[in-house]
């Protein structure tokens, strides 16, 4: 049964700067991660989501946020915002501390259901995202592109460069090209939004039917 997922019931379950204190993991809420850079947009993104603007907190200075964060989402799944690489301006023990954290996680015994790396939209990825995507490779988990501040390109230009990202990524890894999903969104006009959260939902329900 195809189940309806509402992201405006979204609410924040668990902040998090240990293992110890991750939420009990649940088969029942696969959870779908959000990374990249720390200025990619992954707060503003998890907000346009859920239709709110003070869900999850944004801040002006890249690399703040250090606390993998869950939301629970209309207890149907959870959205996981891990801690962005690149632009933390810490110590290097403090930067190592939450990217062990982070590690902890993505190779944890969680039901994780996919990866959703963010990429700003005006710009090619960078060694800092190409490391994480040889990392994800490694670990074989399922992952996407979502490039974000789409509003800041013109509609041809983000169109070229949905496609100038999805044939570097393809062969890099050697993949096939259409097996990389790269959308485009703006959560400041809202454009993507709809199409991302009927991608979450449809991953969610093809994964329940196969648990079934």
């Amino acid at each position: 049964m195809t189940k309806e997922i509402n992201f405006r019931l979204t609410k924040v379950l668990a902040t998090c700067g240990t293992v110890s204190q991750f939420p009990q993991a649940d088969p029942a809420r696969p959870e779908i991660v959000l990374t990249g850079k720390s200025n990619v947009g992954k707060s503003t993104l998890i907000n346009a989501l859920a239709g709110s603007k003070k869900l999850a907190y944004t801040s002006q200075t890249p690399g703040k946020t250090r606390l993998i964060i869950f939301f629970e989402v209309d207890d149907a799944l959870r959205l996981v915002d891990v801690p962005g690489y690149g632009y933390a301006k810490v110590s290097s023990d403090a930067r190592d501390k939450y990217s062990d954290l982070t590690n902890d996680y993505l190779t944890g015994d969680r039901p994780l259901a996919h990866i959703l790396l963010l990429l700003d939209a005006r710009h090619k990825p960078g060694a800092h995202d190409w490391q994480l995507m040889d990392w994800l490779q490694a670990l074989g988990h399922p992952w996407s592109v979502v490039l974000t501040k789409s509003d800041k390109l013109s509609r041809q230009k983000l169109l070229e460069q949905k496609k100038l990202v999805r044939n570097l990524i393809a062969a890099k890894f050697s993949l096939d090209e259409d097996a990389i999903i790269v959308t485009g969104v703006s959560a400041v006009k809202g454009g993507g939004i709809l199409e991302l959260r009927q991608f979450l939902s449809s991953l969610i329900n093809a994964r329940a039917k196969r648990t079934d």
